[in-house]
């Protein structure tokens, strides 16, 4: 058993480490980033510099931290770390790092005008952000960007993502140890974290249908998520040989809310055939959301929307890849089955099955359980299963899934890129 590292060995690591990055960023002709550095949220991050190297340090630095802080502090920190959250939300929810200028500053009573918020709770607000390296107060009395709120200022998508977290996650997130409490052992959907928080008795995607402006601002997220959270789309599309599919190839994406993944798809491959499949509500909001982005989307006339529910028979028959992202982890094993036993009838022999979510780890990869980059894909196992009674899979797990669903369905392939060792497509091939 590794008694983890010392203070010395800590140090050496990140010393070497900041070497390393800071040389890559010399090759690059990029300045060395700091905190307080504007424009470096607009260039090259020293993750996509050398993602090793800045995913070791990371790990480094936090194992430090907690030496530094003594459990104690660290546990008292962990313990309140809701607290982050709603503040980021509140952020987000009113714009703030939208209405302070990129290169200047601005007071908290003009700030406070702009937002509505009283000047008092803004100035806290603030202030705690100020902790996290969100924003600065330069001179006192004064808001500025730093490398982080810089970044909210020009990423709309990923303030959307956060409204997401928000409105719909936290309070549900919040809510899991009374779940555990009331209902110790259970799959059942509608016995889960968010019944406790949002006092219902439907599972999430029925409360979702029931409740117009959550269900928006979900699909909404889901689109800030995949552009600019921690899972990128862009990885579905780097990471699986989509030019591989024959000519005319018909690509069916389940559940596939706003189309923001096909939308992407469509315009690189414009021969393929791309269906877009959802509830009727959701595929209503998607079509008026293409054609408020007609400039884009007019030139898009290879994707259609399509109204169904992925339990039932799947209406299109033939195609050659039947894909899903961020679908099959929000259902417990009885009903992933259920909704790929609904594909199998019909798929032609050869036709693929590619499921788009996290790899969780085996039991053979210990070394991992411990590392910080695999921190997103526990956060959105823990949430899936706060949400839904679900979660993340092993690579074992989908293969069973798929046997389940059909003898005939074989895990033959799994899909990564190298800068996110966590993300994977599974691909199953309907072998007669």
């Amino acid at each position: 058993m590794s008694d983890g590292h010392s203070l010395i060995e800590l140090g050496e690591t990140i010393a070497c480490l900041t070497k390393r990055l800071q040389q890559a960023c010399d090759d690059e002709g990029i300045s060395s980033p700091s905190v307080n550095d504007v424009n470096a949220a607009s260039r090259k991050s020293l993750l996509e510099t050398d993602a090793s190297a800045a995913f070791e340090l990371a790990q480094a630095l936090r194992e430090l931290e907690v030496l530094a802080q003594s459990p104690r502090l660290s546990l008292g920190i962990l313990a309140l770390a809701t607290l982050d959250a709603s503040i980021l939300g509140v952020i987000a929810e009113f714009q703030i790092a939208s209405l302070v200028p990129l290169n200047g500053s601005i007071s908290y009573g003009e700030l406070s005008q702009k937002t509505g918020l009283d000047e008092g709770r803004l100035v806290r607000v603030i202030r705690y952000a100020v902790v996290n390296f969100i924003f600065r107060e330069e001179p006192v009395g004064h808001v500025r960007h730093t490398y982080l709120s810089a970044h909210l200022a020009r990423s709309p998508n990923f303030n959307i993502f956060v409204q997401t977290v928000s409105h719909v996650f936290s309070l549900t997130n919040a809510a899991l140890p009374l779940a555990f409490r009331r209902w110790p052992n259970t799959a059942v959907q509608t016995e889960t974290a968010h019944n406790v928080a949002q006092q219902t008795e439907l599972s999430f995607y029925r409360w979702m249908d029931a409740n117009p402006s959550m269900r928006d601002m979900f699909h909404k997220g889901m689109v800030g998520v995949s552009q600019e959270g921690q899972r990128l789309q862009d990885v579905d599309i780097r990471a699986y040989p989509w030019d591989k599919l024959p000519e005319n190839a018909t690509v069916v994406d389940i559940g596939g809310g706003w189309g923001h993944v096909v939308k992407d798809l469509a315009e690189l491959f414009p021969s393929y055939i791309f269906i877009v499949q959802d509830l009727q509500c959701v595929v209503d909001t998607a079509q008026a959301m293409w054609k408020e982005d007609a400039a884009r989307t007019d030139k898009i006339t290879n994707v259609s929307f399509q109204a169904h529910n992925y339990f039932d028979r799947q209406p299109v028959e033939g195609a050659d890849v039947y894909y899903m992202r961020h679908t099959v982890h929000s259902n417990p094993d009885k009903e992933a089955i259920a909704l790929l036993s609904a594909i199998v009838p019909a798929m032609k022999p050869g036709a693929r099955i590619l499921v788009s979510e996290y790899l969780a780890p085996g039991e053979e990869d210990v070394a991992s359980f411990a590392k910080l980059d695999f921190k997103p894909m526990r956060q959105m196992d823990i949430m899936a299963l706060a949400l839904c009674n679900s979660g993340e899979r092993t690579k074992e797990e989908y293969a069973r899934l798929f046997l389940e669903a059909s003898p005939k369905l074989v895990l033959k392939n799994t899909y990564q890129v190298p800068d996110d060792p966590t993300s994977c497509m599974f691909e199953a091939v309907y072998e007669e």
